[in-house]
C-alpha cells in the first residue's frame, strides 16, 4: 500500500506538471515559437503517456502480483509505454542536437532548425518510435508466472522461435539504442556545448553584442549569455536526471537477461528501481521551473 501510494503521488505530479509544462508553451505564443520549446512540449506528452500507461500496471502489479487482464489489454498497454519510453528518449537527443547547433554554430540554425523543421522531427520521432516497439505489440503473452505459484501470470516478451536467443537480441539492441547510445552522443555535444558558454565566454560576448547608441551593448549581451546558460544547465540537468533515473532500470535488465530464473528475487529493490525510472518523467516539469523564468 505504501508504494501504491508513492507511484500514485509520482503519477498526480507528473501528469499535473507535464500538463501544465504543454499548457504554458502552447498558449504562449512566443514561446510557441522557439523550437526547443516544440520539443519539450513533445517530451512532456511522452512523459503524459509514460505516466498514464505505466504506473496504473505497476500498481495492479504489486496488488495482484501478476498480471490480471486480458491479452490485448497486455500487447497494447505494454506497446503505447514502450513506445513513449522510446518517444521520450528520442525527444531528449533531439533537444540536445538542437539547442548544439543553435550554439555553436547560430548561422546555420536559422536554416536547420527553424520551426517547420522541428516540427518535421517531431513527426518522425513517433512513427520511429512505433516501429521499434512493433515487437511488444506483436510478442507480448500472456505467460506463467513462477513455477511455485500456479495461476500467476506475467505480460511478457515471448518470441515463438529460441526465445532465449531473440530475448537477448532484443534487450541487448534496445539497450543500445536507446540507452548508451543517445547518452553518448548525449554527453558528447553537452561538453562541447558547456565548455563553449562558460569557458569562451568572450568569444561569445563579441558574437551577441548589439550596438545600442545609449551605451546598452554589453549589459544586452550578458543577458543573452546567461539566458543560453540557463536553458543549457536546464537541459543538461534533464538528460542527468533522465539516465540517473533508468541506469539501476537497466542495470536490471541486462541482469535478467542472465538470470531470468530469479525475477522474484528482490523485490523490494525492483520495486525501488521503479520508483525511480518513474520520478524522471515527473521531475522535468520541476526542473523548467527552477532553471527557466519563463516557465516560472
Amino acid at each position: 500500500i505504501c508504494f501504491s501510494f508513492i507511484f500514485f503521488v509520482i503519477g498526480i505530479v507528473g501528469i499535473v506538471g507535464n500538463g501544465l509544462v504543454m499548457y504554458a508553451i502552447l498558449c504562449d505564443n512566443k514561446m510557441r515559437a522557439s523550437g526547443t520549446n516544440l520539443l519539450i512540449t513533445n517530451l512532456a506528452f511522452a512523459d503524459i503517456l509514460i505516466m498514464i500507461f505505466g504506473i496504473p500496471e505497476i500498481v495492479q502489479f504489486m496488488i495482484n502480483k501478476g498480471w490480471i487482464l486480458d491479452t490485448i489489454s497486455c500487447k497494447t498497454n505494454r506497446y503505447i509505454l514502450v513506445t513513449s519510453l522510446y518517444g521520450s528518449v528520442l525527444t531528449l537527443m533531439s533537444i540536445c542536437i538542437e539547442r548544439y547547433i543553435g550554439i555553436i554554430h547560430p548561422i546555420k540554425a536559422h536554416i536547420l532548425c527553424n520551426r517547420r523543421r522541428i516540427v518535421v522531427v517531431i513527426a518522425l520521432i513517433w512513427p520511429s518510435s512505433c516501429l521499434a516497439g512493433a515487437p511488444t505489440l506483436i510478442f507480448n503473452q500472456i505467460l506463467p508466472g513462477h513455477p511455485n505459484l500456479p495461476g500467476l501470470k506475467y505480460c511478457m516478451l515471448s518470441f515463438p522461435q529460441n526465445p532465449d536467443l531473440y530475448f537477448l537480441v532484443f534487450k541487448y539492441t534496445e539497450f543500445g539504442l536507446f540507452y548508451v547510445f543517445p547518452l553518448m552522443i548525449q554527453v558528447a555535444l553537452y561538453c562541447i556545448v558547456a565548455k563553449h558558454l562558460f569557458m569562451g565566454s568572450e568569444k561569445l560576448h563579441r558574437r551577441l553584442t548589439v550596438l545600442d547608441e545609449n551605451g546598452f551593448a554589453k549589459e544586452r549581451s550578458s543577458e543573452a549569455v546567461q539566458a543560453r546558460k540557463g536553458v543549457v544547465k536546464m537541459l543538461i540537468m534533464s538528460v542527468v536526471v533522465y539516465f540517473v533515473s533508468y541506469s539501476p532500470h537497466q542495470v536490471l535488465l541486462v541482469y535478467n537477461t542472465f538470470n531470468p530464473k530469479h525475477f522474484h528475487d528482490n523485490w523490494t529493490f525492483r520495486v525501488f528501481v521503479m520508483i525511480i525510472a518513474y520520478i524522471n518523467s515527473a521531475a522535468n516539469p520541476i526542473l523548467y521551473s527552477i532553471f527557466s523564468q519563463n516557465f516560472r
